[in-house]
């Protein structure tokens, strides 16, 4: 896969995998997603001629489960995965449970991910309003999302302890987040 067509491989899984509503931040189940059966069939189709790694396709299928809100089947395929991508969906999916602790105890084992530092533009692109503004400050103040305080701000959200206008910024930063990780994922082995 070349750099050139990163753009059209990510549309294409796009179209596979995007439902009507983004995911909600806690665990769902919400209407409108795919069966783990039917989206595995979908992306077994699609990845195979991709040449991705089996660590990079295994990520990108953790990915599209969790998106679709199968968080036990994407928890099983990166549940041992040793590498920083597995680590790092790993956190989600338990962000999303929601498992504050453990979801930042994954997060320590990941650092600093790449796709933080593209998702901080992204963050700030989003924040149309002073609330948005405000939030995208604290999460991206040091010029990368800080996935803990993003984890903290989704605690806060659980605990009805923000408007209705934070935890919406808060999902669509979530859904960026998603974006992101695929784009990574997708990206050649080597450039």
């Amino acid at each position: 896969m070349s750099v050139s067509s990163l753009p059209r491989t990510c549309s294409n899984f796009w179209a596979i995998v995007q439902t009507v509503e983004p995911p909600d931040l806690g665990p769902g189940p919400r209407a409108g997603v795919l069966s783990a059966a039917e989206l595995n069939g979908k992306l077994r189709t699609w990845l195979s001629p991709l040449g991705l790694t089996s660590s990079s396709e295994r990520s990108l299928r953790a990915t599209a489960l969790l998106y679709h809100d199968h968080h036990d089947e994407a928890h099983d395929l990166v549940q041992d995965g040793a590498e920083s991508d597995a680590s790092l969906i790993h956190a989600i999916l338990h962000r999303r449970e929601p498992d504050f602790w453990n979801s930042k105890y994954w997060f320590r084992r990941v650092l600093d991910h790449p796709i933080y530092r593209t998702l901080a533009n992204r963050v700030n692109a989003l924040a149309g309003d002073d609330v948005g503004r405000e939030l995208a400050h604290r999460l991206t103040v040091a010029g990368i999302l800080d996935p803990f305080l993003f984890v903290d701000e989704v605690e806060r959200v659980s605990l009805g302890r923000t408007r209705s206008e934070e935890a919406l910024f808060l999902k669509r930063v979530q859904q960026a987040e998603f974006e992101v990780l695929a784009e990574h994922l997708l990206r050649p082995v080597s450039v």
